[in-house]
């Protein structure tokens, strides 16, 4: 068993003391490898530049050489049995729900960010021990083990958290057998009652529909900050979220992204942590794992996020239909379809995915991906199934028994679920294709119950110019705008106006030069605004809400 041991003994400084104990038997070679990222983002973190002094020794306690192989995987030689130690400091200074953060109130650990896998021992197990007086309350979603915390491997560590604090809140409920627990580290502006009511029915709908739950312990740690944040992280046992203002929360609308995300995390308990494509199953943090799955990774967890908030009627239908209707809009301005399919753009999350990179590259596997498993749900609801009972169908062929699927495995269940549905027109139009799924949406949400409504925008350059703008500055131009060929992104607005048939624009460009455009009113309009707004109530809308 490798053991780390992990102490503050300046917590000011936010460097974490991390002791490897590594018990060799025979001569060998060891590899340590510091994980490039972390589950949850498909991005490469390079945790290995917030690690400082890294040293070895040896059973006898003697300092030994090591030889970096790599931007963070190290080797060295272990001539003799007995126990190594490799002794390193972390410098945990990021507040997100994925990375690390010491100070004199906390600490807070994801050990994906910090600790060494030791290459070549898959299924050996990991323990961690950690202790300090001054933090007397502790989370850590790792199982105990004598006075520190068991991982049977390191995928296990890997997605586990540690958190200690000077104060720390704890409350709990029960949903069959599983205990859940949320742990809130920050101040707390609404009630406990109402918060755990929530959260108890949604958990309740979720498990409802999956059938059983995967854990008999899950733990909610938010950390609900001082200032602006949101962002949450999945795990096995677990989920993180920040969040702040914490204030803010005296807010409806803003407890209601606190919940909204809060949901969202607990699907990825069954989508993502078990129901996983081969690609990603199991992680290998040394490097890039590429997959075409992201919009059902994150697209249908977001679809579903919401939608469980509302079947457990947290959400009225008008609240709901709010939430779907600022990604619609988000979607709408941005033309990433027309250059890369949903599968493209899910392969290149790991060259520029959570940024918004170049106009119009790619789609956003959370927005798109959610609006495709909307227009899915309804199609497989017309025709008998839903993607509820889909998603069960991969938690049971997947998810239960740990087998990765591949896009087409997974597709395979839409066909079976779908009856006379032609299912693979949908794929090859709105996942592996090119096509406005908005266009889709116009169309099929009749079904529902509800309309679509185009509404012209209310800013003139933007509905006659196809501009966007924020503090005068241009930040997109609608590419079949006859803007698109006179102004560019970057561009400072000084002033404009709309007199007949002509648009008069003043601009400055980065370069310095100052410019006097005019242009003629355009017969199309551009970027307009949609509005979902319940037209009646349908037999398919009580079946979709229920």
């Amino acid at each position: 068993m490798f053991e780390f041991h992990i102490s503050t003994p300046n917590p000011c400084s936010q460097f974490l003391e991390i002791e490897l104990s590594i018990p060799i038997s025979y001569s060998t070679k060891i590899s340590l490898q510091l994980p490039a990222w972390r589950a949850g983002r498909y991005q490469l973190a390079n945790y290995a530049q917030n690690l400082r002094n890294l040293t070895i020794q040896n059973p006898q306690g003697e300092h030994i050489n090591s030889l970096k192989i790599s931007k963070d995987c190290w080797e060295f030689a272990a001539s003799a049995p007995g126990t190594y130690k490799v002794k390193y400091e972390y410098y945990a200074s990021k507040m997100d729900a994925g990375s690390s953060w010491v100070d004199d109130q906390q600490v807070y650990i994801n050990f994906v960010n910090c600790c060494f896998e030791v290459k070549g021992a898959l299924n050996l197990p990991y323990q961690v021990f950690f202790k300090d007086k001054n933090y007397p309350k502790t989370i850590c979603t790792l199982e105990k083990s004598d006075s520190g915390y068991k991982a049977k491997d390191f995928q296990s560590l890997a997605d586990s958290t540690l958190l200690a604090g000077k104060k720390l809140t704890n409350w709990k409920y029960q949903v069959q057998e599983t205990d859940f627990h949320i742990w809130i580290h920050g101040e707390i502006t609404f009630s406990k009652n109402d918060f755990i009511k929530v959260f108890k029915k949604f958990t309740e709908t979720q498990i409802r529909d999956f059938g059983d739950f995967p854990e008999k312990e899950y733990h909610f740690i938010f950390q609900l900050l001082p200032y602006k944040h949101y962002h949450g992280v999945e795990h096995r046992k677990g989920t993180v979220i920040t969040y702040g203002p914490a204030e803010k929360l005296l807010d409806k609308v803003a407890l209601a992204d606190l919940i909204g995300v809060s949901s969202h995390e607990l699907y990825h308990s069954w989508n993502v942590c078990r129901i996983r494509p081969i690609e990603i199953n199991p992680y290998d943090f040394s490097k890039e794992n590429y997959t075409d799955a992201g919009w059902i990774l994150e697209g249908i967890t977001t679809y579903m996020g919401d939608l469980y908030l509302l079947k457990s009627e947290y959400f009225t239908l008008e609240e709901y239909l709010l939430e779907l209707e600022k990604i619609i809009n988000r979607v709408s301005v941005n033309f990433g379809w027309k250059n890369s399919s949903i599968l493209e753009s899910s392969f290149d999350l790991w060259l520029d995915g959570y940024q918004e990179g170049i106009p119009d590259r790619k789609q956003n596997i959370y927005a798109n991906g959610c609006l495709i498993a909307l227009a899915l749900d309804i199609s497989l609801l017309n025709h008998g199934s839903s993607l509820p009972e889909v998603m069960k169908m991969a938690w049971l062929k997947f998810g239960l028994p740990q087998k990765g699927y591949r896009q087409y495995s997974f597709w395979k269940l839409v066909e079976r679920a779908s009856k006379n549905w032609d299912s693979k027109s949908f794929f090859s139009k709105y996942i592996a294709g090119n096509h406005s799924i908005i266009d889709l949406l116009k169309i099929i949400v009749s079904d529902l119950g509800l309309d679509l409504i185009e509404n012209e925008n209310d800013s003139d350059l933007t509905n006659l110019l196809g501009i966007i703008e924020s503090e005068k500055t241009i930040k997109k131009i609608h590419p079949e705008s006859p803007a698109y060929s006179k102004l560019m992104v970057g561009d400072q607005i000084l002033e404009h106006g709309v007199s007949g048939s002509k648009i008069s624009l003043s601009i400055k460009r980065i370069n310095g030069q100052e410019l006097k455009l005019s242009f003629s009113v355009p017969k199309e309009r551009f970027l307009p605004s949609y509005k979902l707004v319940v037209n009646q109530e349908t037999e398919l809308q009580k079946t979709w809400r229920a």
